[in-house]
């Protein structure tokens, strides 16, 4: 099975990811993060591309602020989902079907891009680069690219928590990132990556941090709990020393002006 075919299969059947991101704990902790930035960096009324958009979660939350929003996949099946709340709730500029590394929108036809999930399954950094240098050439000159990106060094450091009975197989991950349809980065080489493509770090932030290996972490769910946790998880994400710890990062790039 193709690596398309794969991951038509796993969202198909059992990877909502919507459905991750509002399941409560370090889940909801990284939306509540992701959006927070949102909410500071992207005005209303800015012309936005989700090119990864998954089931919408950011495009329709962005939409309900004002945001002209365009939104697409390369999962039919998350496509037909952002069709069906479209209808239900219709305030998506456009939703088609399509991969972030190619695109059919012309040069710098968007303020701001998100390319917040792509980089999760693609294994090859040639491809990376692509989808990359894709979301550069779509956003305006000036303008904001949020990616995020699996940590390689978080999941080690969870497949090693409890015990380790593995090493072989999780020192050979270390190597490489590659897990069936995921594939890790490092803060590192995603950093790197950006600036061979030309685009400008402004911020580079753990969207779910420690939370990940906290026990109880699901009791952050809790109203009074996750506000506690969240007002020092906002001080904090951007502490280069704790980037490794967290399972998904979130790197803002600004294109040239």
């Amino acid at each position: 099975m193709n690596q398309e075919a794969a991951l038509n299969a796993f969202y198909e059947n059992e990877g909502v990811e919507e459905i991750r991101l509002m399941e409560g704990g370090a889940h909801y902790l990284e939306y509540l993060t992701a959006t927070g930035f949102m909410d500071s960096l992207i005005p209303p009324g800015a012309a936005v591309l989700d090119n990864c958009a998954g089931t919408g979660a950011y495009a329709f939350y962005l939409a309900g602020r004002g945001c002209i929003v365009t939104a697409g996949d390369i999962v039919p099946h998350n496509v037909e989902i952002m069709r069906h709340k479209q209808k239900e709730h219709p305030v998506l500029a456009d939703i088609y079907y399509g991969s972030a590394q190619q695109s059919p929108w012309e040069d710098a036809s968007f303020d701001v891009v998100l390319c917040m999930g792509a980089l999760y399954h693609i294994h090859e950094p040639q491809g990376r680069k692509q989808a990359v240098l894709e979301a550069k050439r779509l956003v305006k000159p000036g303008g904001l690219v949020f990616f995020t990106y699996m940590n390689r060094y978080a999941v080690i450091l969870n497949n090693t928590r409890d015990k380790v009975d593995n090493l072989e197989e999780i020192l050979e991950y270390a190597g490489h990132g590659r897990e069936g349809i995921f594939h890790a980065s490092t803060p590192e080489a995603m950093e790197a990556l950006i600036a061979e493509c030309g685009l400008e770090k402004r911020h580079h932030a753990a969207l779910d941090g420690v939370s990940n290996f906290l026990h109880g972490t699901a009791g952050l769910i809790d109203d009074d709990g996750l506000a506690q946790w969240r007002r020092y998880h906002a001080v904090t994400n951007q502490v280069p020393s704790l980037l490794g710890y967290s399972y998904h990062n979130l790197i803002i790039a600004a294109a040239a002006a």
